[in-house]
């Protein structure tokens, strides 16, 4: 699967998508609408997951790496809760953290 949304985010419009996102829900709503329109059959629950699986466990795909591919400007913090470790991510329009 992993291999598949890699090739979903080559295409220009899908990362204009993305980086325009408004939130990292959208911006998966958006690759698992392009999964379907491509044959897939990816639900959201599953592309965040996976993405997330990867960025927190394997490394293959870092957030950098999706971020850098949809060319948006998200920023990203990490906060633990008891011993939960929590990502947050929003949308800098203007760039700025």
């Amino acid at each position: 699967m992993i291999e598949n949304i890699k090739e979903l985010l080559q295409n220009a419009q899908l990362q204009q998508q993305v980086k325009e996102a408004g939130s990292l829900a959208d911006a998966i709503k958006s690759i698992a609408t392009a999964s379907a329109q491509k044959g897939y059959s990816f639900t959201q629950e599953k592309v965040a997951q996976t993405i997330a699986g990867l960025m927190l466990e394997n490394r293959e795909l870092s957030e950098a790496d999706l971020l850098a591919v949809s060319g948006s400007r998200w920023c990203c913090s990490d906060t633990t809760f008891d011993t939960t470790k929590v990502r947050s991510c929003l949308y800098a329009a203007d760039g700025v953290c």
